[in-house]
């Protein structure tokens, strides 16, 4: 049986092409996780107070546990520069009031500024015991 597309038809190629972008996003993301750190599975992201910039707030391995964890008010330093921006622009494609979590493959959390995204090389995908709200 095929998934039922949350997109009304007349959006339907848009959805599509930002599905397809948001994937493209996805897989440059995972190769610069895992150039950084190959344990990465999880990307855990907070919004700032621009609310279309994202900032990195945790790292989780796949098994949920935390490898990292940023220090919000200094940022996460220029070598994760580029993998931040990555994340800001695939939270910034995912509209998630209209799209279930996963869609564009970003997942909200519990706190409406907080996000996750699951690397396509994580098999058990989001752990929620462990990425719930740390505040």
């Amino acid at each position: 049986m095929t998934p039922v597309d949350p997109c009304p038809i007349a959006d339907r190629q848009v959805c599509l092409a930002t599905r397809d972008l948001a994937r493209a996003v996805l897989r440059r993301l995972s190769v610069t996780a895992a150039g950084i750190e190959p344990r990465i599975k999880t990307i855990v992201a907070t919004r700032t107070d621009n609310p279309v910039d994202y900032d990195l707030w945790r790292l989780h391995g796949s098994d949920g546990r935390l490898l990292l964890r940023f220090d919000l008010l200094k940022g996460p330093g220029v070598e994760w520069g580029k993998l931040a921006a990555d994340v800001s622009l695939l939270v910034r494609l995912a509209d998630l009031r209209n799209h279930p979590p996963g869609y564009y493959y970003v997942h909200s959390l519990p706190d409406p500024r907080d996000v996750a995204i699951p690397l396509p090389s994580n098999p058990r995908g989001l752990a929620p015991r462990e990425l719930g709200p740390l505040r």
